[in-house]
């Protein structure tokens, strides 16, 4: 199995964003030992003096006592990291205001702190985020448990799945090879409806930087048809009506593109034909009316091709 380094491979934001947002409300922080209120609304993290870097995880969290949360995952945590983080913190103060909490999502090699603590301060101050260290929980042995209460029917806590790729101490191919197992796993519980392919989703996201770029790509278009069906389900639409609502979003972004930039490109076309998330598609959409020219939107492509 080949394995990466976490450096490739980018998930649209918008997608990341509506997936973390479908598994996490309704639920609390308390998996992450975090103690939160229900969360009632995700949202992305868009200051407007920091440019969102698409693929990766950084989003907001409003709780039902109103407490905002800014959760953001890093791999190989470093110093430099939390001086980053803290200037993210303060710019999202001046937004959102003082209730706001920063937790980093902290895996691979984490800077182990000074002193007993990851806090970074100066003279005039000190930044003191919440760091998870998911290298301290046992991965393997933490899924091996999940599936025994699981078959004994005494499992509650499915969000915990989402994060568990990221367990351990693993490196490269062991890391990558538990992402899978916990992804096939989901998919079994998914097929035994016992999760949502929302929360399955989730945890391809958590993934995107742990398994090969195309072994997490043949998990990506799986679930992205999951997930197309599942809206189906709950909407109560027919296969047939909802594959027509995606060959008219489909047309509504070729439709723009004819007008605001005249001969297109068949690949670019052809691209736009093979999308299968109506949520992309609106994001396509919204991309086409904004976008200056033709090289723009098809950069925006690449991000959600590789």
């Amino acid at each position: 199995m080949k394995s990466k380094d976490g450096t490739e491979y980018a998930q649209n934001y918008d997608v990341i964003v509506k997936w973390l947002a479908a598994a996490l409300r309704g639920e609390t922080l308390e998996v992450l030992g975090v103690k939160t209120g229900r969360i009632e609304e995700v949202f992305a993290f868009e200051p407007a003096d920091i440019s969102v870097k698409a693929g990766r995880v950084d989003v907001m969290l409003r709780d039902e006592m109103g407490a905002i949360y800014h959760v953001e995952e890093q791999r190989n945590l470093k110093k430099a990291d939390m001086f980053r983080f803290a200037a993210y913190h303060f710019l999202g103060a001046e937004q959102w205001g003082v209730k706001l909490t920063d937790i980093i999502l902290a895996s691979g090699e984490v800077w182990a702190g000074e002193k007993g603590s990851r806090a970074v301060t100066t003279e005039s101050g000190r930044y003191d985020p919440v760091v998870i260290d998911f290298t301290e929980r046992d991965g393997r042995k933490r899924l091996g448990e999940i599936r025994e209460a699981v078959r004994a029917g005494t499992f509650e806590n499915w969000l915990e799945l989402i994060f568990l790729p990221l367990y351990g101490r693993e490196t490269v191919d062991a890391r990558a090879e538990m992402a899978e197992d916990v992804l096939r796993f989901e998919n079994e519980l998914y097929r035994e409806q016992k999760i949502s392919v929302r929360l399955l989703a989730a945890t391809l996201v958590m993934s995107n930087k742990l398994i090969d770029k195309e072994r997490l790509r043949a998990f990506w278009e799986e679930v992205k048809m999951l997930d197309i069906f599942e809206i189906a389900r709950e909407e109560g639409l027919e296969e047939g009506k909802i594959l027509g609502i995606l060959e008219d979003r489909r047309e509504m972004v070729t439709d723009v593109l004819i007008e605001r930039f005249g001969v297109v490109q068949p690949k670019i076309l052809e691209r736009v034909g093979a999308v299968q998330n109506r949520g992309v598609l609106k994001m396509l959409h919204r991309q086409a009316v904004k976008c200056e020219d033709i090289q723009e939107f098809e950069a925006v492509l690449n991000l959600i091709d590789n």
